[in-house]
């Protein structure tokens, strides 16, 4: 529990200026980010409040900028700490990997909360009532979940006090809001500082605090440290052209009546403003986010009315977005990724009460799957970014690997359940080299392979769908790339696209999943599949009864009618260790078939696979005709007479086979989704989609087979 509670004691007068710094970096990110964002902004950020002993701060590190400064960068550290026992810095707590914590379950709430405090103890001999919240998303029951587990305060923004219909002029110091019997004191974040700092001259943050702060208020600055030196434009201006040594030389001047403090001083001299009870929320631009893409254009379109009429300040307080939840429906992707976290949370948490020990041994895992990044997406990344969802599952199914101790290695097992929360129910498959996850409700599709012994989500691919940005793209944005008035530089929000057309663009429309089925035309195009356009018949969303279940075994039946005649589907997945089947059989009513009909139709079945980077550091496919020939993931290609292809990752060490019962045609084209990043839109390879194409006519008798091996690497011509 921490200890620090702060004590009274007699306040400062003088106007005050809250200063949070919030230090981010997610797990699974690359080595040369986190060393370039040191160099560039970490370091010399608190360099030069060191030379500044007068400006107080609060700073938050989050949990994988902790690892790397200890490994990396132990003088930070030490620097960081003689700040802190100065009384210049108060470094705060919050979840140790950044997660959403509204999102959690109370007992990995718990423990990463916990695990930030014994961080914070070992380095400052106490651990930070004061915390900082991911993504300021805030629940109203926090309080009652939070407050029991010694936390006290934190910033959340203003934009969550004008919802609960407060005035903008009553936002100042802090507000105690109750739940449950418990309270939390949050200090309203001040939306004009986040744009004023560090974009605009120090002279009008001055001109904007002489307004807004005299008397002896309280206002607060919380946001990314990373905008002194990452975000685009920002090294030169902060560093190079040297504004944050103006902006605390400025401070420092006005000294008089104008203070820079941290949240836990703040605490410690003065009484609550008032108090609040706060409705579901993070900061504006996360709630217009968070909304489905096409009402967010039109929420951009109706934003930019108000602020052509003048009207925007007087509507805010019902001018709501979306709340962050809205991810979980707004992006397929989100929602398996969130609810595989919840499926091993629920699995280890059951099993952990007949295994002493079984939570402790699996919790990191678990709780390095709960970084925040990888389950929304809004000006940067997020979830597009294949390596944190790749670190994401590497985690959760290292997790389940550790829960796999004492099992017998050569058992499977077959768990069911509505994984996903999507009314339907789903079958997970565990053998000790790979697992299934399959959707009898989406047309026995499988939403996930995964190589359980090189820990590696292979269906880890991304759907392509439209975002709202992309109603920007080849127009100017709203406010041009033009500097504030006065001087500054751009805010982020404010950059164009760099992107002038999306007319080679695919879109997806529906998420992609591993056999999910549909008849075609044989003559269908490559183009024509990916676009999921031009089929006569999909299977993809039919709901699939099982008609017998276990670990070894899946079979499935469905009746229907093609060319006006009955047919009996028969779909089958036969797993054993290494390896799975997917057998399919189709069979006409006696006389009811039309052969000549038939023979100008395909099966389709669609297979997305990735090994993350492309033909990049080691990544290799072949495909198998008369003999093995490379080929590549990153191009579109359409082949015949294919018995098999195979793929290779030498970083990883995965691998996988493909072979067909008979041959077919085999069609490539990748994924490339367009998304929103700090350098403006980027084209991110996101894996490859296979279609294998059959005669119609195959599926009779015994049918076709589609055998997929999960980690072995194959021998030349086996």
């Amino acid at each position: 529990m921490p200890e620090d509670t702060p004590e009274r004691v007699e306040p400062d007068r003088r106007s005050t200026l809250v200063m949070v710094l919030h230090h981010h970096q997610p797990m699974g990110n690359f080595e040369h980010v986190f060393q370039d964002t040191y160099d560039r902004c970490y370091r010399p950020t608190l360099e030069l409040l060191d030379s500044y002993p007068d400006i107080h701060v609060s700073i938050h590190l989050t949990g994988a900028l902790w690892i790397w400064f200890s490994d990396h960068a132990p003088d930070y550290l030490s620097l960081l700490r003689k700040l802190a026992e100065r009384g210049q810095v108060e470094v705060i707590g919050g979840g140790f990997y950044e997660p959403i914590l509204a999102a959690l379950p109370d007992r990995t709430l718990k423990a990463q909360i916990e695990k930030m405090n014994r961080v914070l103890e070992e380095h400052f001999g106490r651990a930070s009532r004061g915390f900082w919240l991911a993504e300021r998303v805030w629940q109203t029951d926090l309080p009652a979940r939070i407050a029991p587990l010694g936390l006290e305060y934190a910033p959340v923004d203003d934009h969550h006090f004008l919802l609960a219909g407060f005035e903008p002029e009553d936002l100042h110091g802090y507000y105690r809001a109750p739940w449950g019997g418990h309270g939390l004191n949050l200090f309203p974040i001040s939306r004009s500082l986040r744009y004023l700092i560090p974009f605009q001259l120090p002279e009008q943050l001055l001109e904007y605090l002489d307004r807004n702060a005299r008397g002896g208020k309280v206002l607060t600055y919380a946001d990314d440290a990373e905008k002194f030196g990452v975000w685009p434009e920002t090294y030169k201006w902060v560093w190079e052209e040297g504004y944050l040594h103006s902006l605390f030389e400025h401070i420092a001047r006005q000294s008089r009546w104008l203070r820079v403090a941290s949240m836990r001083e703040i605490v410690s001299e003065r009484q609550p403003t008032g108090t609040a009870v706060i409705p579901n929320a993070s900061y504006e631009e996360m709630m217009e986010w968070a909304l489905p893409a096409r009402l967010g254009v039109r929420y951009k379109e109706m934003e930019q009315e108000l602020e052509r009429s003048g009207m925007k300040d007087r509507i805010r307080p019902f001018f709501r977005g979306g709340i962050f939840e809205n991810f979980l429906t707004k992006y397929s992707d989100v929602s398996r990724l969130y609810n595989r976290m919840m499926f091993t949370n629920r699995v280890l948490s059951e099993r952990s009460e007949a295994s002493p020990g079984l939570w402790e041994r699996c919790e990191e895992a678990l709780l390095k799957a709960q970084g925040n990044d990888v389950y929304w997406h809004g000006l940067f990344g997020g979830i597009y970014l294949s390596n944190l969802r790749h670190f994401a599952f590497s985690e959760l199914l290292k997790a389940e690997q550790s829960m796999d101790t004492g099992k017998d290695p050569k058992k499977p097992e077959l768990l069911e359940g509505d994984f996903d929360q999507d009314g339907f129910p789903d079958l997970f498959v565990t053998w000790p080299e790979y697992s299934l996850w399959i959707t009898p409700g989406r047309g026995g599709s499988v939403m996930e392979i995964d190589d359980r012994v090189h820990l590696f989500h292979l269906t880890n691919t991304m759907t392509r769908q439209f975002e709202a940005y992309h109603a920007r793209v080849g127009n100017a944005p709203p406010h041009g790339d033009e500097k504030p008035d006065g001087g500054g530089i751009a805010s982020i929000h404010n950059r164009p696209l760099g992107l002038e057309s999306l007319d080679d663009v695919v879109f997806d429309p529906r998420p992609r999943r591993a056999f999910s089925d549909a008849i075609a035309v044989s003559s269908i195009g490559g183009l024509e599949l990916d676009r999921g356009q031009g089929l006569e018949m999909d299977f993809s969303a039919l709901h699939m009864p099982v008609v017998s279940r276990g670990p070894e075994k899946i079979a499935f039946e469905v009746e229907g009618r093609f060319l006006g005649n009955a047919f009996k589907l028969h779909k089958e997945i036969l797993c054993e260790r290494h390896s799975f089947e997917v057998r399919y059989r189709m069979s006409f009513s006696e006389g009811s078939a039309n052969p000549e009909k038939k023979a100008s139709y395909s099966w389709v079945t669609e297979l997305p696979l990735t090994l993350l980077a492309g033909e990049d550091s080691g990544r290799f496919l072949d495909v198998l005709g008369e003999s093995w020939n490379s080929s590549s993931w990153l191009n579109p290609w359409d082949r015949s007479e294919v018995t098999g292809f195979r793929g290779r990752d030498d970083w990883s060490k995965t691998a996988f086979s493909v072979r067909m019962s008979r041959p077919a045609r085999l069609v490539a084209r990748p994924i490339h989704t367009v998304s929103l990043s700090e350098k403006g839109i980027e084209k991110i390879y996101q894996g490859t989609l296979f279609f294998l194409l059959f005669p119609l006519s195959a599926l009779a008798g015994d049918g076709v087979g589609i055998t997929v091996d999960i980690g072995r690497v194959h021998a030349e011509g086996s």
